[in-house]
């Protein structure tokens, strides 16, 4: 196979090295697409995230104005009381303190003067000081309208609370100012009451910076003021942003102000549980890569094992064929590894069959050698003998030698089993350039070894006399060779001459003639017949029909 086929600058490898790169080759494709999805998934989670903070504080943010509301439609329908407008006021304790006993909360009447007239934290009677939040109650006796506070510290409760105050007409003047104190914890127990996870932390923020109620710590927290920057940010930011908490970590805070209170209401969570998803996705896609290419890796190996068993035995079997042995195909899970035993089995087979086809034909080969030595023994005494001359012989003598060769030329090139007997004929007459005279006529017969080679002395000598005496000699002179059989068991083969000179009989009988006559004949089991007429020679030789081949392709060569 040509070498440009292959990477030359490659080294070689095992079979589990290309199914390993293999898989890599197809794994990691997808894990870069799996990774890029699991970012994208942890990217859109984020902002997931980031929107729910922001929706966290706008829904926080309207719970808290509906708190203040519902305060402050309590107060307006205190504000409208018959007890109060006649200055009933220990009827109006009553009714206040009606009113509040579901909520953490407690209802003061101040006067401009700012003193408490009535706390409904303290019995009616009890002397009470001025209200702790004198700023808040000046803005609504002279803006007429509602407000809210601050955080403070109450004077009677001494807790952390903030102020809802209304008015309160004679006429058109405002004669007092209701309030509601709301306890601070009211505040925070409505920002836990979310069932937010643990890492959301939502809060108040007053007007003045100053942590109003926290859902986590509050107790720790609340008074204490927003970190400058935070608050800053918190004032100017809108959406979500990133920042530092009171607490010190790295957040995630969204910011709303208040409606009716202006406060800031926000929702926070670490920027770590922010990353959590991205910092899952990457565990995730990390343990998936570990997971694709350690199982890549693992069937690489195991279907290495698979393949590599059956190369291996194929490579043996191919080590066998080596050493001139026969193998049989293997049967393996591999169909290509089968398809190469299955190959070299057959290729095995047939060298088996080849070298014993060779070893038979080196001793066909010596065994004709021998027999050919005598012929030609043979062939070179006769020669002598009727050669009145050594140049005489040395021509005679080459000729013949030449005929046999032509007939073993042709048995050669049918593994020594024998010959056709037309090629026969045709390369006796071609020696002499005769082969457009020669009429041959006869059906395919594939002649054993030993009729080839004694049949063409025979014919070597007809055509070596047609050419020197006969018919061949002019140029209208023909030959017509012929053939029958097999029938009765029999083959009938004639040379016949015509249109050549008159033919007298030769006054002797040379070793071509002892050829035609009797070797041959003698040699085929047969009879033999040369007539001299003056027409031209007729020969004609009968032999049995068991010098003829059936299956030239499985019969063996006779021996003589």
């Amino acid at each position: 196979m040509p070498a440009r086929l292959f990477i030359n600058g490659l080294p070689p490898q095992r079979i589990r090295t290309f199914l390993i790169l293999f898989a890599l080759a197809l794994t990691l494709p997808l894990l870069g697409l799996a990774a890029f999805a699991l970012h994208r998934m942890a990217s859109l989670e984020e902002r997931e995230i980031e929107r729910r903070v922001l929706q966290v504080a706008q829904d926080l943010g309207g719970d808290i104005d509906r708190e203040l509301e519902r305060a402050s439609i309590t107060l307006e329908t205190l504000a409208t009381s018959a007890a109060l407008r006649d200055g009933d006021f220990a009827a109006f304790h009553e009714q206040a303190s009606q009113a509040l006993r579901r909520d953490k909360a407690g209802i003061l009447l101040i006067d401009a003067s700012h003193q408490q007239l009535l706390n409904t934290r303290s019995p009616f009677g009890t002397p009470l000081p001025r209200t702790a939040d004198p700023e808040t109650a000046r803005r609504t006796f002279e803006t007429k309208q509602r407000q809210i506070s601050d955080l403070l510290i109450g004077s009677v409760s001494r807790q952390p609370l903030i102020n809802v105050e209304v008015p309160v007409f004679a006429g058109e003047a405002v004669r007092y100012v209701l309030i509601m104190a709301l306890d601070a914890t009211r505040f925070a127990s409505l920002l836990a009451s979310q069932r937010l996870e643990p890492q959301w932390i939502t809060g108040i923020t007053d007007n003045k910076g100053i942590i109003l109620a926290r859902s986590e710590r509050h107790a720790e927290f609340v008074g204490r003021p927003l970190p400058t920057e935070l608050l800053q940010a918190s004032r100017t930011a809108t959406g979500v942003f990133r920042a530092t908490s009171v607490a010190g970590a790295n957040i995630l805070r969204a910011t709303v102000r208040s409606r009716v209170a202006g406060w800031l209401v926000s929702a926070t969570v670490p920027v770590s549980y922010l990353q959590a998803s991205r910092k899952r996705g990457q565990f995730f896609a990390t343990a998936l890569i570990g997971t694709a290419l350690a199982l890549a890796a693992v069937l690489a190996y195991l279907f290495g094992g698979l393949m590599t068993r059956p190369l291996e035995a194929a490579t043996a079997a191919a080590a066998t064929v080596g050493l001139g042995k026969t193998i049989e195909p293997l049967k393996s899970p591999l169909l290509e590894a089968n398809a190469v035993t299955a190959a070299l089995s057959a290729a095995s087979s047939e060298l088996q069959v080849r070298h014993e086809h060779a070893e038979f034909l080196l001793r066909e080969l010596a065994h004709r050698s021998k027999n050919q030595l005598a012929v030609v023994k043979g062939m070179a005494l006769q020669t002598a003998r009727q050669s009145g001359t050594v140049d005489q012989f040395v021509e005679q003598f080459g000729q013949r030698i030449q005929g046999l060769s032509e007939s073993q030329d042709l048995m050669l090139r049918q593994n020594w089993q024998g010959a056709w007997l037309s090629d026969l004929v045709r390369a006796h007459v071609d020696l002499f350039g005769a082969g457009s005279r020669v009429e041959i006529d006869g059906p395919a017969l594939f002649l054993a070894a030993n009729a080839v080679q004694n049949i063409g002395f025979a014919l070597h000598e007809l055509a070596t006399n047609a050419y020197k005496h006969g018919s061949l000699t002019s140029p209208q002179g023909r030959v017509c060779v012929k053939w029958r059989g097999p029938e009765g068991g029999r083959i009938c083969l004639e040379w016949i001459e015509r249109d050549g000179p008159l033919v007298r009989r030769p006054q002797r009988h040379g070793f071509g003639s002892l050829v035609m006559t009797e070797l041959v004949a003698q040699a085929l089991q047969g009879t033999a017949k040369l007539d001299f007429a003056e027409a031209g020679v007729h020969w004609r030789l009968d032999i049995p029909a068991t010098f003829v081949l059936t299956d030239p392709a499985k019969a063996s060569p006779a021996r003589t």
